[in-house]
């Protein structure tokens, strides 16, 4: 049986991949959290005997020059390929038939964020090209709790999480996410206060849909005298845990509630039967970044952090590109070498 083609339902497919080749980031429900109007989920399937990979990803349609054509990016977070055969004839065979049906389907590129802990990105070169971003971080819980605290977590960082306990700071798991709204305004004003970009913002909309759609998640608050003063979503799929967003009160950053948060959702998530508990990497590549270096007190454990750009059509994407240059002097020097920059 062969089968090949793009769908908006599959997580039927998933239950053939074994569970430490996947994770959440791969499922429908949530790559559906970043549906708009232009931009809805899709997934390349293929088939072949028993092997099967899977590409979930947001197919965006456009207009240009009295057609519709298409481009594609993986959601918010890690995506890619995910397969229970990492053969290289059969996942050669999959990106080959993906190109070929993107291409006679009007897709004109597509852009990748691979998933650093499953590194999926074997043989892909063979149909676009890789880039290496950046290092993240993830805590090694497999040896239980003790063992994480003696072995993953840097000697100062014990220092400051205990005082952060002696300091009177109070965790709470909230699986039912009563603390939403407060977690929101966190959240809204760290970004702001780092100046963040758009694409770090979230409608309300996207908060309910993850707390109702999403079941293997919750909030993580830190209170201090009975203010929240710092907040995480987590979620999880045995064996990977993920730090999703944080946000926190910068006028109550010196009693280190992000330290704490951090280390009590390691022992929430090692409870939950969590392995490898990834916390993504710095705000860019620099190994001196701060918020890399305060990830990197939780363990060395170090991952690479891979990008994919596919071509599906180079005649088209450079007529296009051009007009929008021409039309976004401003823009074009900032953005030129990001492949979707005439989205923006």
């Amino acid at each position: 049986i062969e089968m090949i083609g793009f769908t908006e339902h599959w997580n039927q497919y998933l239950d053939a991949i074994p569970a430490q080749l996947q994770d959440l980031y791969f499922r429908e429900e949530y790559v559906k959290l970043y549906e708009t109007e232009s931009e809805k989920v899709c997934c390349f399937v293929y088939q072949d005997g028993d092997s099967i990979m899977l590409f979930p990803f947001l197919r965006r349609a456009f207009h240009y020059n009295g057609n519709i054509y298409f481009d594609f990016e993986t959601a918010y977070g890690y995506g890619g390929p995910v397969s229970n055969d990492h053969d290289e004839t059969f996942m050669t065979a999959a990106f080959e038939a993906m190109a070929a049906k993107a291409s006679e389907e009007n897709y004109v590129c597509g852009f990748v964020r691979f998933h650093p802990l499953l590194e999926n990105w074997d043989c892909f070169d063979k149909v676009g090209c890789l880039i290496k971003d950046r290092k993240t971080i993830a805590i090694d819980l497999t040896g239980g709790i003790d063992a994480t605290w003696m072995n993953e977590i840097h000697t100062k960082n014990r220092n400051v999480i205990k005082k952060a306990e002696k300091n009177g700071l109070e965790f709470i798991v909230d699986d039912d996410f009563i603390y939403l709204d407060e977690f929101k305004e966190l959240y809204d004003s760290t970004m702001d206060k780092l100046d963040a970009d758009g694409f770090y913002y979230f409608a309300p909309k996207y908060y309910n849909q993850l707390k109702d759609t999403i079941e293997n998640s919750f909030l993580g608050i830190v209170k201090h005298e009975g203010k929240v003063v710092a907040g995480a979503i987590f979620f999880y799929q045995l064996p990977y845990g993920h730090y999703h967003l944080a946000g926190s009160d910068k006028t109550s950053l010196k009693l280190s509630p992000n330290n704490f948060l951090l280390w009590e959702a390691a022992k929430e998530l090692t409870n939950r039967g969590v392995k490898y508990f990834h916390l993504g990497g710095g705000t860019d590549g620099s190994e001196e970044n701060s918020l890399y270096q305060y990830k990197r007190k939780f363990s060395k454990h170090e991952y690479q952090f891979t990008l994919g750009k596919m071509m599906f059509n180079q005649t088209l994407y450079d007529a296009i590109c051009a007009d929008w240059t021409a039309a976004n002097l401003e823009k074009a020097e900032k953005l030129k070498y990001i492949l979707l920059k005439y989205k923006y």
